[in-house]
């Protein structure tokens, strides 16, 4: 606020006419810009969801579980070595804003005079993105704070500034999705994710009244205290200096517990609002009846009194927004200036109808103004609107509580205020907002996401030209875009006729979408390829190519997601088609050999002469048929053959064409994929669905073409195409907005950091500028289990990936280590993935852990305990983390399946179990892709969705290559890499799990053995993985070193003598 004697162009009610003649110094820094869906949309991640919290959450490890449960039992924990993800703290500086369900309130308010992990109020809430890319207020867990030595420093496009500590992650999108980013890592030219639509928190309201008779009239149901946010003057304004009058017939049988005399109505005077907190009344049982309330000074002085309103209602936002913009408030008087007629009409009629006060008008320096004088009317308003705090620099902790709070209508009645008084429209169509008040800004640009209209802010060191001359921190905010303007003029608009007219003109013109953009997606193309979706007939190429303008580009992303899912329901369709046709095809398939076993039969000439009869093939041809020399038409064939009494009852040329032709059509996949790996080209795969009849030795062609459809099929169902779905399906739906990374820079420097912990989703928005930030991951359930509710003030947690280095060890730890704590015999320092800390490092650690041996214990995770250093790991209880029991898994795939209404039949659990092997991520990441594509989780889905080869496919191949069969063995290899999809090292990996479930003997398990790992050094040293497979199977198909043929072993051995005596002979031969 300035004072009346300079006003600035704001306060002045500056014209938009004036303000166009100047030239605009965001002209160039705005520029013009402008600004849905899948079955799989919006599901959970449920390794996440299901993350063990405390030691009996925890499945499978039964008997490590046991001894730390002993050790906690009898106080007696040593150091721990073991493997394990954790969280580290990641914090912003204390004036960071929050949106809380209070409304934007400081960080450093909301969380605290406190130091570490400590339990939030109750009633606190915080905006967070959730997993479906939506904006929801949840309930954080813990509060942390803490000192830091180290800040990065962030500066956006957007005018948003962050101080965050160099770990704090920030939600950004590249060309490969959206990902958390830690601070230290940002680039300038990073796109950062923001709020493009928040919602409002839940607006408050007065306790329940008291039960009251019958005949009495309930006090809820006064029109005052209906559904919109309440205001709680009663408890805000202070009760020694506020006196209230009240409607003596409204309170009723109410009044007994009141001043006697006042209650036996001899009394006149108002009753101090102090009296009323000291009855056992409610306020629900007697704010209806109040009538007036009055402020009264220190010597007695009694203000102006006013009806207080007790609900945000429109017109009561509209008054504090132009009270706000452009009221000069000094003590117990309001000046409204402003030189349009408008606006000073409607401030002094809301005043009037809103608080039944006297208005009075006048003028200083040619500038109208509407003066109020009454000291109860701005102590009401300072109590109930911290905005209005704020600009009468009474001070708040928060930012704008009620009004965030309010209604839709309310918030859009505040916010045509504001931009009614002080904002203009630039000649570019830019809507400018300029403010000295900083915090106005920020609940501003709020309460604008909570419309949809995205917003910049910029700050800048001016003189008013009306003024001294004096340069003073301005805050401008801006709103461009076509897009834009046109959302800002739906939801919100001026009321100002010649400012709304500018707008709507602006608002009309075509999008330039050169500032709201977001970067091309990887995620398009690559399911688009996927599944055969023409990605031409989607992406328009007047988008930009590598960063389109992001609203469009998100309709072309949930256009290809909606395409994408009905591909993937055709491929299901098509999946299930080509099953129920194998019987049809199999049958077909077999005519070529039915025809060379059966045409013999003709050579008679009274076979003939009967079949020539009923078929009008002449004799002779069907002697030709007889010897080989000439072979008919398929057609022909299965007459023939029907003559003979060999019919093919299943067998349908015509419905197998058509059906191939469909299930090709439906899965999406081409005649050059079909044919890809077959001995016959792309014209031939034409005329074999299309010809009206077939050489005989072609139509077994017809299950060559099956199988590759199949192949094509549960590659386009697969886990991959599955999460490419989910991540496009996220990005068009996100109700986000992508601002660039304008500088990073790193600074030392000694200051408080704060953080807040939001249970599964890890976010909440902040910033001066609504922004997603990413928040401490903090429990551990050792540290639960110790101390309970006290675990946060003796656990320090850190991550030596993120802070390796020795000065970690020497200061963090340290200091933690000698911080002095009560009423526990130990603290507890987890140190994730300890194996990245240096050797140096680690010798520190292994010192520190010796000096404060007394009262510190730590708990060390890690991938490798070899990378661990021997003395400190003679000095931990060391725990081995050993893959999960099928027991363990299956349990767990139960409880998820129960509690998520998935059915998954008894074969479906075997088959997650057996393609989990032992990880227990992997069964439940399974898990959920098999329940997205289909109703039912059966065997055939799991193994579909995870590539994973049976078990019996398997054992079959080793057993067919002991046995000799070399051909047989490599036909079911190369269906494992062709058909269900797997890379050679998964087959290897899959034949090393198995060895031993396998029915084989010793002789041949360490033979397979032996084998399997050649084969897996050649691979890992870049050999060909199907040239290694082979040569694998080879070998066991060959006889052994001692003359044992391959399959006779088992034997032993006695049936290979003669293959031993052969070679013996062969060598004196030679």
């Amino acid at each position: 606020m300035s004072e009346p004697e300079e006003p600035t162009d704001a306060e002045a009610g500056a014209s938009d006419t004036d303000a166009e003649t100047k030239t605009s110094d965001t002209d160039t820094e705005a520029g013009t810009s402008d600004a849905d869906a899948a079955t799989a949309t919006g599901r959970e991640i449920w390794i996440e969801k299901y993350r063990p919290q405390t030691l009996s959450d925890i499945h499978g490890h039964e008997d490590i579980i046991e001894r730390l449960e002993s050790y906690i039992e009898q106080d007696d924990l040593p150091h721990l070595l073991f493997s394990g993800p954790a969280g580290v703290g990641k914090c912003v500086t204390g004036d960071t804003p929050v949106l809380t369900g209070d409304g934007v309130r400081r960080i450093e308010d909301i969380v605290g005079d406190i130091e570490g992990f400590a339990t939030p109020s109750s009633d606190l809430s915080v905006a967070t993105l959730t997993d479906r890319n939506e904006f929801e207020f949840v309930a954080p867990s813990d509060v942390f704070a803490k000192e830091t030595d180290e800040l990065v420093t962030i500066e956006t496009r957007d005018g948003g500034e962050f101080r965050v500590t160099p770990e704090h992650k920030l939600h950004i999108i590249t060309e490969d999705g959206l990902e958390w980013v830690p601070a230290a890592d940002l680039e300038a030219g990073d796109r950062v994710a923001r709020p493009l639509s928040l919602p409002a928190p839940e607006p408050s309201s007065l306790p329940e009244p008291k039960p009251s008779s019958p005949s009495e009239p309930d006090p809820s149901s006064s029109p005052s205290m209906g559904t919109q946010s309440q205001l709680r003057w009663f408890e805000e304004m202070d009760p020694d200096r506020t006196e209230v009058t009240l409607a003596r017939e409204s309170l009723s049988g109410r009044i007994s517990t009141l001043d006697v005399e006042w209650a036996t109505g001899s009394a006149t005077e108002p009753i101090p609002l102090s009296e009323l907190h000291a009855c056992d009344l409610q306020p629900n049982d007697w704010v209806p009846a109040v009538e007036a309330i009055e402020y009264v000074n220190a010597t007695g002085h009694r203000s102006r009194s006013i009806t207080p309103p007790t609900a945000v209602t429109p017109e009561l936002a509209r008054f504090v927004g132009l009270t706000i913009s452009e009221a000069h408030i000094d003590g117990g008087e309001i000046k409204f200036y402003n030189t349009d007629e408008e606006l000073l009409d409607a401030f002094e009629t809301t005043a009037r109808t809103l608080f039944e006060v006297d208005t009075e008008r006048g003028r200083r320096k040619d500038v109208p103004y509407v003066r109020i004088s009454s000291r109860t009317l701005t102590h009401y308003l300072e109590a109930v609107f911290d905005v209005f705090a704020s600009a009468s620099g009474t001070g708040t902790s928060a930012i704008g509580s009620a009004i965030v709070s309010a209604d839709d209508a309310s918030r859009a009645a505040f916010l045509r205020a504001v931009f009614d008084a002080e904002a203009h429209i630039a000649a570019n169509g830019i809507i400018e907002l300029t403010q000295r008040n900083a915090d106005h800004i920020t609940l501003v640009a709020y309460l604008l996401s909570t419309f949809e209209v995205p917003c910049r802010r910029k700050t800048a060191q001016k003189a008013a030209t009306n003024g001294t001359g004096i340069e003073r921190t301005y805050h401008t905010l801006y709103i461009s875009g076509a897009n834009t303007l046109e959302t800002f003029a739906d939801r919100i608009d001026f009321s100002i006729g010649y400012k709304a007219d500018r707008l709507h003109e602006h608002a009309a013109k075509d999008a330039n979408t050169n500032h709201d953009t977001i970067p091309a997606q990887m995620v398009l193309r690559e399911l688009c390829d996927r599944l055969d979706i023409p990605v031409t007939d989607h992406l328009p190429k007047s988008l930009n190519p590598e960063t389109p303008g992001r609203e469009r580009y998100c309709t072309v992303l949930d256009n290809v997601v909606t395409a994408a899912t009905d591909r993937i329901e055709d491929v299901q369709r098509g999946l299930e088609r080509l099953e129920r046709l194998e019987p049809m095809i199999a049958e077909t398939t077999s005519l070529p050999a039915t025809w060379v076993g059966t045409r013999s039969d003709l050579e008679p000439i009274e076979t003939r002469s009967t079949i020539a009869e009923s078929t009008g093939v002449r004799s002779d041809r069907l002697l030709e048929y007889s010897d080989g020399r000439r072979t008919p038409y398929a057609t022909r064939a299965l007459q023939v053959l029907d003559e003979l009494d060999r019919p093919l009852e299943k067998a349908a040329l015509e419905t197998v064409q058509a059906e191939l032709r469909t299930c090709r059509d439906l899965i999406g996949a081409s005649n050059e994929e079909i044919v890809s790996g077959l001995t016959f080209e792309s014209p031939d795969l034409t005329n074999l669905l299309n010809t009206d009849d077939h050489a005989v030795r072609t139509v077994t062609r017809f299950e060559r073409v099956a199988e590759q459809l199949r192949v094509a099929a549960l590659d386009r169902l697969s886990v991959e195409t599955i999460e490419l779905l989910e991540t496009a399906s996220r990005i068009a739906d996100a109700e986000l907005y992508y601002d660039r990374v304008e500088s990073v820079d790193h600074v030392e420097t000694e200051e408080r950091v704060y953080d807040l912990t939001v249970p599964e989703t890890r976010n909440y928005v902040a910033g001066e500028v609504p922004t997603v930030m990413h928040n401490t991951t903090s429990a551990t359930a050792i540290a639960r289990e110790i101390y309970g509710d006290d675990w946060r003030g003796n656990f320090l947690e850190l991550n030596a990936s993120d802070q390796r280095g020795i000065d970690v060890v020497r200061d963090r730890i340290k200091n933690f280590a000698r911080s002095s704590f009560g009423g526990y015999d130990h603290r507890l320092i987890f140190l994730d993935e300890a194996d990245s800390l240096t050797d140096d490092a680690q010798s520190a650690l292994r010192r520190t852990m010796e000096q404060f041996s007394d009262n510190t214990r730590f708990i060390l995770s890690c991938n490798y305990s070899s990378k661990i250093i021997d003395p400190i790991q003679s000095r931990c209880a060391v725990f081995r983390f050993s893959p999960l029991s099928d027991e363990a898994i299956a349990a767990q795939v139960r409880e998820i399946a129960a509690a998520e209404d998935i059915e998954v039949t008894e074969a479906g659990v075997d088959a997650l179990v057996y393609a989990a092997n032992g990880d227990m991520r992997r069964a439940i990441n399974s898990l959920q892709a098999a329940a997205t594509t289909g109703d039912v989780v059966d065997e055939q889905a799991v193994y579909a969705i995870t590539a994973t080869a049976r078990p019996e496919k398997i054992e079959s191949m080793v057993t067919d290559a002991l046995s000799g069969d070399f051909s047989k063995a490599r036909a079911t290899l190369d269906t494992l890499l062709t058909e269900t999809g797997m890379a050679g090292g998964d087959v290897i990996d899959q034949l090393h799990r198995s060895v031993w479930e396998f029915d084989l003997s010793e002789r041949e398990a360490v033979r397979l053995m032996e084998r399997i790992g050649e084969a897996d050094y050649r691979i890992s040293e870049g050999a060909n993985e199907q040239v290694q497979l082979e040569a694998l199977l080879a070998a066991l198909s060959l006889p052994d070193e001692d003359g044992t043929a391959a399959g006779d072993a088992g034997n032993g051995g006695d049936s290979g003598s003669g293959t031993t005596e052969r070679r013996h002979s062969d060598a004196e031969g030679a």
